[in-house]
Parts: structure tokens; C-alpha cells; sequence
């Protein structure tokens, strides 16, 4: 298992953070010396997450457990898909009343003054992380040193694809170092030959993959130290994105954009009914969409790899934090600890992992990683199989964190926008990336 710790080479999130520790409760009498509630009271906390059904089984399952372990500690807990949490979340950011616990990813910057760090929870030893390595927590601390969060997991954004549908096409399968002009030339020729779309779902948030296609070349489509500023000074690392997605989408390898609206979930992706070749997903992503896909048709087995990327480029996919949960600055002491009493046990627990079975990324806990390993299910095994690829195909130059920006949910808007213009025909590939860069350099002047 030591390749883990040489695998993740990251550095602190790269946003200085001003984080506001919530007065709350008059009564003290239960603070212990390391200054947090021992405990004991009856509690109630709330926690929220998006996800698939599969997620939402697994985690119901696991605060069942925690709750039947600790009888004084009630679990309120609210589940929703992607698009739902964002808007459930900002409503309650706008009325001060955020969940206890609540499931961020990089954007976690445009929430930090909600965000209350672990350090003291972990000092105390409250959250124990003994079993894990400082690479892992500094996936999840700012610059300033505050733990925003604990991992999930770790991940890394590939594309999950149907073997059957390739040999059928007569298209070599994807290999370890293919490019973009591969994956296109491969989806473009299996829509031809077999009226399937080569590649069925870019995500609900392209802006994953814009980035992730801008980092190969060698930029961030962020700044690392400035939020008012940009990684990039000019639109030429996003043209042939754009041009890729008007191409495949004008051959109909792709869905235009009323078919991309029906996709909402991972059951309906494309590749799990069994109407794309490929699809993009996370890691963590893969079981649940595997699972569908064996939903559909007991006999299929879908594979995943890496992204493509560009020739002589920097690494096509990289391990990231898949999601963290992260504390409320609204919290009382008691609930405080009662919710840094569920991140130890969600993190720790063999037994609750192995109902979690990784479906969030591989965990950061060396006991849990290698419990879930020795007993791997085919598709489980196949996560922790491509992490450890992408982990070697690293290097340093390619293997930094995603960098985010206060402003990042807007930009991340603007950039669906522009390649809805694309493809349906408003916009050349050129126009798009010069609007995008203007717009995000002109949104992020304003932090």
C-alpha cells in the first residue's frame, strides 16, 4: 500500500481563508480540556450530501450503524442529486443555516466563511488520523493551514466505456496514453457503424473537464495565489474543446442539448442504458454507474481508463479529493462533537466502509484501504486498479490539486453556456473561448 503515499503529491489548497468559529450554546459545563464536548448529551446534528441512489442506500445504512452506536446522538440527514444539493445549499448558506455536516468538493472556497476547520478535533484526537499520511490531509487544508474538511476519498475523472461496443465497431479499445484525436476518431466511428453515440455524457459540469483538458497543456485555468486573477492570459487552450464538441455532437456521436437535459443521474447515463460506447465519470462514480449498467443487462462489465489527453503533454488524469464532508461554522460545542464523532467513524470504520465499499473514492485511511482491497468485487477492484494507474502515469509537474476560486460556480455557469452556444450553431469554437476567457477574467476581477 505504499504506493498510495508516493501517489498523491499535492499541495495545500491554494486560497487564503478567513473562517468565522460560530459562538453557539450558553452551557460549557460538558467542555473538556482539549476544549470540545465530551460527548455525552443528547444531541441532534444534520447532514447533507448529493449522490446517486447507491450513495444514498450506502450512507443511510452507515449513520444507522453510528446511531445505534451511540443511542444520545440523533442523525437528521437530507440527500439529493447534484443539481438539487447546490440549490438546497445555497438557500440555506443565505439563511445562515447550514447543515452540521455537508458534502463540498473544489469549490469549497465560495463556502469557507461556512466551513469551521477540524484542526482542533484532530489535534484532540477526537478525529483520528493515525491511519492515514499528511499527503491526504493537505488535500483538504488552505493555505492558511485550516483543515476545511476530511476526504472521502480520493479520485480521478476518466471515462468509464463498454468493451462489447467497441469490438462490435471494430475500434481498438482505449489504451493508457491516448489522445483527444483518438477518443474522437473513436466515438465518431462507432456512431457511424453501430448508431450509438461514441460518447454519451460530459458531465453535468463541463467546467471539470475544461480544466482538466487546459492542465495537460501545461495551465491552470485558475490562479493559484490570486483569486482575482487566472491562470491563463489568452482563449487558445480552450478552442479545440469546443471544436471537438461541435464536431461529435453535428456527426451525432454525442447528445445535442436537449438530450443532454434527460441525463440527471448516473442510472441514466448513457452508457448504462446501453446507448453510448463511452461516458465521462469520476473513480468514485464508476460502481454506481457499473452497477446500472448490470441493472440493464446482468452480462455487461464496463471498463475505465484514463482521460485522453494531448500528445507530449502533462498527465491526462490526476488523483484529486473525490469529496469532503466539511463542518458548519453554525454549530453548537455538543453538536460539534457529535459531528466530528460521525467524520471518525464514516472514515475509520471497517465495518462502515465496508457497506461504503469506496463508492466515494479510495479512502484516505491505510486500515480501511487495505480491508476493502483483500475483498474487492470486480468493480471495486477496478477503481482501486485505475487510481494506482494514474498514480504511475503522474509525474510532479502533473499531479497538483485542482485549484479553485471564490467565483468558481459562476464561471463553471458560463462555461455550459458557451458550449451550449457551440453546438447549437451561435458560436464558433473561437468565439466561445474568447467570451469565456473574458468573462471569467472580468467575474474574477470582482473578488
Amino acid at each position: 500500500m505504499n504506493r498510495f503515499k508516493n501517489m498523491i503529491k499535492v499541495a495545500a489548497l491554494a486560497v487564503v481563508s478567513v473562517f468565522v468559529f460560530a459562538a453557539c450554546g450558553d452551557d460549557s459545563s460538558n467542555i473538556t480540556a482539549a476544549g470540545v464536548a465530551d460527548g455525552s448529551e443528547d444531541v441532534t446534528i444534520g447532514i447533507a450530501w448529493w449522490g446517486s441512489q447507491l450513495r444514498h442506500d450506502r450512507t443511510s445504512e452507515v449513520i444507522h450503524m453510528f446511531m445505534d452506536l451511540h443511542p444520545n446522538i440523533t442523525v437528521e440527514y437530507e440527500f439529493f442529486d447534484s443539481s438539487g444539493y447546490w440549490t438546497a445549499l445555497d438557500t440555506r448558506v443565505a439563511a445562515n443555516d447550514v447543515w452540521d455536516l455537508f458534502q463540498l468538493g473544489s469549490n469549497y472556497p465560495e463556502y469557507r466563511d461556512h466551513i469551521l476547520p477540524l484542526n482542533t478535533f484532530i489535534n484532540s484526537g477526537v478525529i483520528d488520523t493515525s491511519n492515514t499520511t499528511q499527503e491526504f490531509i493537505d488535500i483538504t487544508t488552505s493555505a492558511g493551514g485550516y483543515i476545511v474538511g476530511l476526504s472521502n476519498g480520493v479520485n480521478a475523472q476518466g471515462i468509464a466505456y463498454d468493451p462489447a461496443m467497441f469490438v462490435a465497431a471494430g475500434v481498438p479499445l482505449p489504451h493508457i496514453n491516448w489522445t483527444w484525436a483518438e477518443f474522437e476518431a473513436a466515438a465518431l466511428e462507432i456512431a457511424a457503424s453501430q448508431g450509438h453515440w461514441g460518447f454519451g455524457n460530459w458531465g453535468q459540469n463541463e467546467g471539470i473537464l475544461l480544466t482538466q483538458f487546459i492542465r495537460q497543456q501545461g495551465y491552470e485555468l485558475y490562479h493559484e495565489t490570486d483569486d482575482r486573477a487566472l491562470g491563463i492570459d489568452n482563449p487558445s487552450t480552450m478552442v479545440e474543446y469546443f471544436r471537438m464538441r461541435q464536431t461529435m455532437v453535428e456527426a451525432g456521436a454525442s447528445p445535442n442539448v436537449g438530450q443532454m437535459m434527460l441525463i440527471t443521474d448516473i442510472e441514466g447515463d448513457p452508457v448504462a442504458m446501453g446507448q453510448a460506447a463511452m461516458t465521462y465519470v469520476a473513480s468514485n462514480q464508476f460502481v454506481a454507474l457499473n452497477n446500472a449498467a448490470q441493472a440493464h443487462d446482468p452480462n455487461r462489465q464496463l471498463r475505465m481508463t484514463v482521460l485522453p489527453g494531448h500528445p507530449g503533454g502533462y498527465a491526462a488524469s490526476n488523483v484529486v479529493n473525490s469529496q469532503m464532508f466539511s463542518m458548519s461554522t453554525t454549530d453548537c460545542e455538543g453538536r460539534q462533537q457529535a459531528a466530528a464523532m460521525f467524520l471518525d467513524f464514516f472514515a475509520n470504520s471497517i465495518d462502515a466502509n465496508n457497506i461504503l465499499q469506496a463508492e466515494r473514492g479510495i479512502p484516505i485511511m491505510n486500515h480501511v484501504r487495505d480491508a476493502l482491497e483483500a475483498n474487492a468485487d470486480e468493480a471495486v477492484a477496478q477503481t482501486f486498479a485505475f487510481i494506482s494507474m494514474v498514480g504511475q502515469l503522474s509525474d510532479e509537474d502533473g499531479m497538483g490539486h485542482i485549484i479553485g476560486n471564490p467565483r468558481q460556480a459562476e464561471i463553471e455557469d458560463h462555461i455550459n453556456t458557451q458550449v451550449e452556444r457551440v453546438i447549437t450553431g451561435l458560436a464558433t469554437p473561437e468565439e466561445a473561448a474568447q467570451a469565456l476567457l473574458d468573462f471569467a477574467l472580468f467575474i474574477v476581477s470582482q473578488n
